[in-house]
């Protein structure tokens, strides 16, 4: 629950040793239990930020399972290195080959942030 708290309280999506860091003692293992099984029941989704780092954010309320329909963009801020989810900001209608599903859909914008700029 306390990883809950804080991924639902920063609003940012946050790598697992960023997590990490926010608590006291923490297990490395099981806090990479608790993300995977977050992310497989639909409550968090993991996005890979500009450097491979995973990072994790709290599933919006039209994220309803484990298919991961969060249909936003994120953010990456070059200076602080935050992610940020972009809800607002959805992706464009991807046409595919006749053939060819989908998975899901990643679309990462690169820049500066309010905070950086």
């Amino acid at each position: 629950m306390k990883v809950l708290d804080e991924l639902s309280k920063t609003h940012l999506a946050l790598s697992q040793s960023e997590l990490e860091s926010t608590f006291r003692k923490v297990d490395r293992i099981t806090l990479y239990r608790a993300l995977r099984d977050f992310e497989e029941a639909g409550i968090v989704h993991k996005i890979v930020d500009m450097n491979g780092t995973t990072r994790f954010a709290i599933c919006s309320d039209d994220c309803p399972d484990a298919t991961h329909n969060e249909e936003h963009v994120h953010f990456n801020c070059q200076r602080c290195h935050k992610m940020f989810c972009l809800q607002h900001t959805h992706i464009p209608d991807i046409q595919l080959p006749p053939g060819f599903t989908h998975s899901g859909i990643n679309v990462l914008v690169q820049g500066v942030c309010n905070k950086c700029s």
